[in-house]
């Protein structure tokens, strides 16, 4: 029953937030790509990975990417890449399948993720740790699992919120 209580309270909490977002997007607004912002790129003839980094300069035929942004995360600086030849990255417009550029720091989503992943350990760990050694059963673990939910809740939630993320928005492909 209190599995059932703590799954409704979260609905509630969490419900409206998600149709409002929902009901915002009504299609994705293309924004523009300038020198000077900081972009991720996606050339999967080049890499498969993103490239992430500041425009340094944008013509007809290609951009040129400097990767060396340093950024601060939970207090340490992450340091630029010192190798010139690696820190400066040539793509050709045409390469480019897709473009986000930076809306900004967010904290909202790396909450959540953080509080569900957090929940979910934390009811794993403590559901399972706090069983009794002989015969252990399911209503062991459903009576101990929601403490470890809760205290997972705000630990994830917690760490979420320090690390962050980064808002990335739709950007038209310069061509």
């Amino acid at each position: 029953m209190t599995v059932v209580r703590l799954f409704v309270l979260a609905s509630l909490a969490l419900g409206p937030a998600v149709v409002a977002e929902a009901q915002g997007a009504i299609g994705p607004m293309l924004q523009s790509v300038t020198v000077g912002s900081r972009v991720r790129v996606f050339a999967p003839s080049l890499r498969r990975d993103r490239f992430v980094g500041r425009i340094d300069s944008l013509d007809t035929g290609e951009m040129v990417l400097d990767t060396a942004g340093v950024r601060r995360r939970l207090g340490f600086e992450m340091g630029p890449v010192l190798v010139e030849s690696f820190r400066r990255v040539r793509i050709r417009n045409g390469a480019i399948e897709a473009i986000e550029v930076s809306g900004g720091r967010t904290t909202r989503s790396a909450t959540l993720k953080g509080a569900i992943i957090g929940g979910l350990v934390g009811a794993a760990l403590i559901g399972f740790g706090q069983a009794p050694e002989v015969n252990p059963g399911l209503k062991d673990f459903v009576r101990n699992a929601p403490i470890g939910f809760a205290a997972g809740v705000v630990i994830g939630g917690g760490v979420g919120y320090a690390l962050g993320g980064e808002k990335w928005l739709p950007a038209e492909v310069p061509r």
